[in-house]
């Protein structure tokens, strides 16, 4: 997917030529989505668009719309991956963590008050 997504890699020509013979076949899982993101921020690349990139790819087979909404917390409110992971994932459950961040977008019990 890397090799797909990226602007130059080595292994992009020949990421491309399987893509084209196989991509009725190629699928992936949210793990590999959860990769991306984190590659993609690592990298100071646009998470939200790596995401919708590999989304529009190839089947995934599992239900995204969490890690796309946590992509766009990443991109557009400066989490990182994982603690967008986890407000996502949090529904309307309070946070207990030390990280402001979630502050505003989430009730947060503050270990830095106990």
């Amino acid at each position: 997917m890397l090799a797909l997504i990226k602007d130059d890699d080595w292994l992009q020509e020949a990421a491309e030529r399987v893509y084209e013979r196989r991509k009725d076949e190629l699928w992936i899982e949210r793990t590999t989505l959860i990769e991306l993101m984190l590659v993609s921020y690592r990298e100071g690349w646009n998470v939200l668009r790596t995401v919708t990139a590999a989304r529009s790819l190839v089947e995934i087979r599992d239900d995204t719309e969490d890690i796309l909404a946590a992509a766009s917390y990443v991109q557009d409110d400066g989490f990182t991956p994982l603690d967008a992971l986890h407000l996502v994932t949090s529904g309307d459950d309070p946070i207990v963590s030390s990280e402001s961040d979630y502050d505003g977008h989430s009730e947060r019990v503050k270990l830095e008050d106990r």
